[in-house]
């Protein structure tokens, strides 16, 4: 019953992810989430709240950004912010608690993500260690 009950607001979710693929611009994230900006960190947290990703799909989206030119505190924050909560969640939120937790998961999710960013921003020493090779 439940599962039918939100069902209206998982495809809603979807839906509203769609129209955010298909009419986001492809240099969009290499001017807005580029290396060395606070802003793009912010940006990409608000970009990842609405987003429906799970933890597993989050991964291949965030690669993607850093190929396209995103710096590492704003994929932190994506990556954050996008499995913590997304359309359909904050839909399905809305559908069975109440209005108060609607607003509460994804502003949660967007200050943790924020946090995050700017610690990876200022704490990123730019150096990354060689992996360690074990003898057979």
């Amino acid at each position: 019953m439940v599962l039918l009950d939100s069902s209206a607001y998982v495809l809603f979710g979807f839906f509203i992810s769609g129209l955010l693929k298909a009419y986001l611009p492809a240099d969009f994230v290499r001017r807005h989430l580029g290396k060395g900006r606070i802003s793009g960190i912010v940006k990409a947290s608000l970009i990842g709240v609405p987003i429906p990703l799970c933890s597993c799909g989050v991964l291949p989206a965030a690669a993607g950004l850093k190929e396209q030119g995103a710096g590492k505190g704003a994929i932190a924050s994506f990556m954050i912010s996008t499995p913590e909560t997304g359309i359909d969640s904050i839909a399905i939120t809305w559908a069975l608690l109440d209005p108060l937790m609607t607003v509460l998961r994804p502003v949660t999710a967007f200050i943790s993500a924020i946090m995050t960013g700017l610690a990876v921003h200022f704490f990123d020493t730019e150096t990354v260690p060689e992996p360690l090779l074990v003898a057979s």
